[in-house]
């Protein structure tokens, strides 16, 4: 349980290690083929200039979309750079996700370029079935979390008879051309391409996993892993989640959305899926600590990694540590680089 333990090392607080660092687990390491793949296929880097931070636009599918652009220190477009998406929560921002993650800055120390991007205004149906005020909802910023396999949580749900395709654009298909133009314009590592996000944002991470896991080496969804629906296609890929068990708003048990019956899977039911799609030993190791429980599901395949970070009576948040001398239960910033750094060295 290598990357569990390096996580844990700088990610928890200090008076809470001890007894995690008691669980013994074993570790996997990424299988080593004689046929790269996809990803590792993708081609050499191409970029010709060098690039500058800052807001950008690309227009897919008739819409403009706005992105921001981190480039880490020293980049020059000369040496392939890992790339992470950060998304933003239901009508969050780009500024407030960056500055609530510090990503940027954090990921950037550690040589990632980031990009952040700005969801559309959501559009709600005036004759939804849900109840939902439409004034309640309308024009804030919106991930179409619900990809080709729509909302796959059954029909005996409040949001069953609403046609998810008028919630929002294709996010999937944005993202694929994002990631196409990032690609073209950028030295990117394509090989270590991964996505975070939180509420909203991490099940347009899930999403994109299932959907585009050919393009990503890993995600790691924070507060809403349980908000997407079942992965087509068979493509394995990492994940490590991070959810509260007292999340009020994407419910740790869940069926509940803010407070709709969404009908949306448990967050263990939506891991233990996860693990089957990515062929893992069905039986989870545990390693527990007073402040948060690790789930890490192994032998799965293509070296893959699945792990569940469940924080004890944490809410609906992005944790962060309120000070050094406040470090919280985990730093969800620090967890997630931690992973993404393990997989690109496995």
């Amino acid at each position: 349980m290598r990357s569990v333990v390096r996580s844990v090392t700088s990610a928890l607080a200090p008076a809470a290690l001890s007894a995690l660092l008691l669980v013994g687990c074993s570790s996997t390491n990424r299988v080593d083929t004689s046929t790269p793949s996809s990803a590792e296929t993708r081609g050499a880097c191409t970029a010709t200039a060098p690039a500058e931070s800052g807001r950008r636009t690309i227009e897919v599918d008739g819409h403009e979309r706005e992105y921001a652009l981190h480039l880490p220190p020293g980049y020059d477009g000369t040496e392939p750079a890992p790339l992470i998406l950060n998304l933003h929560g239901f009508g969050g921002t780009i500024d407030e996700q960056d500055e609530s993650t510090q990503l940027p800055e954090l990921a950037g120390q550690r040589g990632y370029i980031v990009v952040t991007p700005q969801g559309l205004p959501i559009s709600v149906p005036s004759d939804n079935p849900a109840g939902a005020q439409p004034e309640d909802f309308n024009g804030l910023a919106f991930w179409n979390f619900f990809g080709s396999s729509g909302a796959d949580f059954g029909s005996d749900t409040t949001l069953a008879g609403i046609d998810v395709t008028n919630l929002g654009v294709d996010d999937v298909a944005f993202f694929d051309a994002l990631l196409d133009q990032l690609e073209s314009d950028l030295c990117v590592d394509t090989a270590r391409v991964y996505s975070t996000g939180m509420s909203n944002g991490a099940g347009m991470t899930t999403t994109l996993g299932c959907e585009l896991g050919d393009r990503f080496d890993a995600i790691a969804p924070v507060s809403g892993v349980n908000l997407s629906g079942a992965c087509p296609g068979d493509h394995p890929i990492s994940v490590r989640a991070v959810h509260g068990d007292a999340d009020d708003v994407a419910a740790f048990e869940g069926n509940s959305l803010m407070g709709f019956e969404l009908g949306n899977p448990s967050v263990p039911a939506r891991m233990a899926a996860w693990a089957d799609y990515d062929r893992c030993n069905p039986a989870p190791e545990t390693a527990e600590d007073p402040s948060v429980t690790i789930f890490t599901w192994e032998d799965c395949a293509d070296g893959t990694r699945v792990e569940l970070w469940v924080i004890h009576g944490g809410g609906h948040t992005w944790p962060r540590g309120a000070s050094p001398t406040q470090p919280g239960p985990i730093d969800a910033t620090t967890t997630v680089l931690d992973f993404f750094d393990d997989q690109g060295a496995s």
